[in-house]
């Protein structure tokens, strides 16, 4: 005769494995959410008047740790690896440097992913003036 207590647990453990496993994938899929290629396009103010500038984003994430790299199209075009990279949930943060007439600059970004949206702003570190930012999931 079997023992009713031993199928009780032996269906628990079935339970509890596949729980576990919907949760570690549930977290994979989210943090994933950043990895891939993005754009946007915004209206930054220059010394000649605002202009717009096309950045892409090449994000790939880790854990907690966001690395990738930022190029930004336009009359000063260049490519910046990320630094300091962290992801928390669906929040964002990284810092890029850019080297100016006036030496070198960094960039401080944040924001959040929602699907194939990023939402944030870009600011020089320090500054107190900060750029909005929308980027779209590129195709490829």
């Amino acid at each position: 005769m079997t023992d009713p207590l031993l199928g009780v647990l032996k269906v628990m453990k079935k339970l509890t494995l596949m729980i576990a496993g919907l949760l570690i994938a549930a977290v994979a899929m989210f943090a994933a959410g950043i990895d891939g290629k993005w754009t946007s396009e915004m209206t930054m103010r220059g010394p000649d008047g605002e202009m717009k500038v096309v950045a892409n984003f090449d994000l790939k994430s880790s854990g907690e740790t966001l690395t990738g790299s930022v190029a930004m199209a336009g009359p000063r075009a260049s490519t910046s690896e990320i630094m300091e990279g962290k992801i928390s949930g669906n929040k964002f943060s990284f810092k890029t440097k850019q080297t100016t007439q006036k030496g070198e600059m960094i960039q401080v970004w944040e924001g959040t992913v929602d699907g194939d949206t990023l939402s944030g702003s870009r600011g020089r570190e320090g500054g107190n003036r900060k750029t909005e930012f929308t980027a779209k999931r590129s195709a490829s």
